[in-house]
């Protein structure tokens, strides 16, 4: 079983203009992270826009990135669907392809309740091989997995880690305390809740601001976990900084983000709108006051 720790950025998905994937744009994605020293990468889930992605170009982006990472972190694959089967057809392929885990949300707009969320995860298990990371984000999904569910899930062989993305931290807290003796507990939201999280016991964080900041994740993450605090606080007030979620749609944000630091970006599919210069000009002041634009990192590397 994979063991999922540290710090594992959240991707997004680079489209083409005319709305394709952008293969080569996400293969050159998946080898920057890759670069940043980062212990892991999710490909298509929230960040990844993998309710717009038809299940081939999901299962080619599973297939995509673990060639590219070439056994040097391990590929968790967004693999949430609405039904057990429609999460087990992609729970299968991200196997197939030879990703490590298969991160799954509990199923949106249905809303159902526990026992059958229980049992909505239950059928996963035991339809696929590969291992499970639970996914709570309650904020898209409408449902907020009780610590009680999280618990018994976690008594599963192959449930091997979990999201915990409520930005609760009373919730997180709780899932900490209550199940790291079996499972990974890796946060959301690490300019928020990274340090104090790390602190309580999570194994790491999953983070769709990672790409845009780079190394900077891996030395707050080294730091929290050495013990140096007044450096993490620092780095995390850097991250905490960058309020993309102010400034449009969500990951088109991230998009504009990435482009601006030289990374591959695109468009966002529809309905998500592309930014407008207002936004992106909001975005492009976030990074050069925390100093991510490529300039600011010459300016800075010379002293000026």
């Amino acid at each position: 079983m994979v063991e999922l720790t540290g710090v594992i950025p959240a991707i997004t998905t680079p489209f083409a203009d005319d709305g394709a994937l952008d293969l080569d744009g996400f293969r050159a994605l998946v080898e920057a992270v890759i670069g940043d020293d980062v212990h892991g990468v999710v490909v298509a889930g929230c960040t990844g826009e993998s309710w717009a992605l038809e299940n081939d170009e999901r299962a080619r982006l599973f297939a995509d990135a673990v060639d590219q990472a070439k056994g040097r972190v391990p590929i968790v694959a967004g693999c949430g669907a609405i039904t057990s089967a429609g999460a087990i057809g992609h729970a299968r392929a991200a196997e197939k392809a030879g990703c490590a885990a298969a991160m799954i949300q509990p199923p949106w707009y249905v809303i159902p309740g526990e026992s059958e969320v229980e049992s909505y995860y239950r059928r996963i298990i035991a339809g696929c091989d590969i291992p499970i990371m639970l996914y709570n984000i309650p904020r898209r999904t409408g449902i907020n997995m009780s610590v009680e569910l999280v618990d018994r899930l976690a008594d599963e062989p192959r449930v091997v880690a979990l999201k915990e993305s409520s930005k609760d931290w009373l919730v997180l807290s709780a899932m900490i305390r209550r199940v790291r003796d079996r499972i990974s507990v890796l946060t959301g939201y690490a300019s928020a809740l990274g340090l104090a999280a790390i602190s309580e016991g999570a194994a790491g964080f999953v983070d769709s601001t990672t790409p845009v900041v780079g190394r900077l994740s891996r030395r707050f993450f080294d730091a929290a976990v050495a013990g140096d605090f007044e450096t993490a606080r620092t780095l995390e007030g850097v991250m905490a900084t960058l309020k993309f979620f102010d400034c449009g749609t969500f990951p088109a944000t991230v998009k504009v983000a990435l482009e601006l630091i030289g990374r591959p970006g695109g468009p966002p599919r529809e309905p998500i709108a592309p930014l407008t210069e207002d936004q992106r000009a909001r975005i492009h002041t976030m990074l050069a006051n925390a100093g991510l634009l490529p300039a600011d990192a010459r300016r800075a590397s010379a002293g000026e």
